[in-house]
């Protein structure tokens, strides 16, 4: 989803652009059958709730823009979040009360619940595929394995992994926690967190169902013939091969908030007839990281000319993105950004190196 924006962002504004992708369109963690289009409203605007708020307004835009989801592709008619605790509860409520966030988006369900208006659910792949979809764009089966930075005589040059090499005048990684493997990359404050989706048949109550609702994980309407019951959250183990005790674990978190729903889909007897793990990628400080790449080793640093990074979109991939996109699109094409300088600064990739040189004013990244 990263890549798909940031490339239709980029056609959209007159580029040519090359996606490069060796495993294909939505092969990693986009490639989920349903995901939810949501955010966690907070009554205190840091940067990372502004954030939240924006991209989610943001989101809803290209959406509607796009026309998307269709017929079979999902649905924006609210996402009911079930408060978990009672500190939840407060942080939602708050939110609302407070105009933190308009409460045209917070619709309160009674004592246990909000719906966020407009949100909903809809398929990753399907959405990728949409936005990638443009004359002016080319999607490739390569990786890259190398690249150089622009100079005052030359481009951006990327080799592949099928030996050809490519000149750009940007290269944007959109490669989630495999930007570490690349050569001098190591830096990034990634972190890895491994989390696997149950599909389940419906039933004749459940096929019904009209919403996606949220609580300690989520659960989808059909989508493709199933209903997505997710999603666990591990930063330990990431294997990635499905586990029968992580289908336990969702259905019984399923269980423990959404007890009717549980029943509804079979209860005891929910049958899951598929499974898909795949590896989120989230920063530090839980904000992507989005903006010129910069070179850590100098000191003070600099940003590589041609070289950007979308990337760390954790669980919120659906929701983020546009924003990012259309950031890094303006940035390119030297327009006015969509956001204020005080967040273009809280998802710039250079935070991590001023916090490091703020307090030990000589760090350096160990080589890699």
């Amino acid at each position: 989803m990263a890549a798909a924006t940031t490339a239709r962002a980029l056609a959209e504004r007159g580029w040519r652009v090359t996606v490069l992708d060796p495993a294909g369109i939505a092969a990693g963690a986009s490639g989920n059958r349903a995901g939810v289009v949501y955010s966690t409203p907070s009554a205190h605007l840091t940067e990372q709730n502004r954030f939240y708020q924006l991209s989610y307004v943001h989101a809803l835009r290209w959406l509607q823009r796009h026309r998307f989801p269709g017929p079979d592709q999902g649905r924006l008619n609210g996402v009911p979040q079930h408060f978990v605790d009672d500190k939840q509860a407060d942080k939602i409520r708050a939110a609302r009360d407070s105009g933190a966030w308009p409460q045209a988006l917070l619709k309160p369900l009674g004592e246990h619940g909000m719906e966020l208006v407009g949100g909903g659910y809809l398929s990753p792949p399907a959405w990728c595929r949409q936005l990638l979809d443009h004359p002016a764009i080319e999607p490739r089966l390569a990786a890259v394995s190398e690249f150089q930075p622009a100079t005052d005589d030359r481009p951006v040059r990327v080799r592949l992994s099928d030996d050809h090499t490519l000149e750009a005048d940007a290269l944007i990684l959109a490669t989630a926690g495999a930007a570490r493997d690349l050569a001098g990359l190591a830096w990034l404050p990634l972190k890895t967190i491994r989390g696997q989706v149950s599909y389940c048949r419906p039933t004749a109550a459940s096929a019904a169902w009209q919403q996606a609702h949220c609580h300690g994980g989520y659960l989808t309407p059909t989508l493709d013939g199933v209903h997505c019951v997710g999603a666990t959250f591990d930063l330990h183990q990431l294997d990635p091969a499905p586990r029968d005790s992580d289908d336990a674990a969702n259905l019984a978190q399923l269980r423990h908030h959404l007890p009717r729903e549980w029943q509804e889909l079979g209860g005891e007897s929910i049958e899951v007839v598929d499974r898909r793990v795949a590896m989120r990628c989230q920063s530090l400080d839980f904000l992507p990281l989005v903006g010129p790449l910069p070179d850590a080793m100098a000191n003070p640093h600099t940003a590589l000319p041609g070289l950007y990074l979308n990337i760390a979109h954790g669980s919120r991939g659906i929701t983020g993105t546009p924003l990012c996109a259309d950031l890094l699109a303006d940035q390119l094409s030297r327009r006015a950004p969509p956001a204020d300088q005080a967040l273009v600064a809280a998802l710039a990739p250079e935070r991590f190196i001023l916090r490091k040189r703020k307090k030990q004013p000589d760090w350096s990244p160990p080589c890699s």
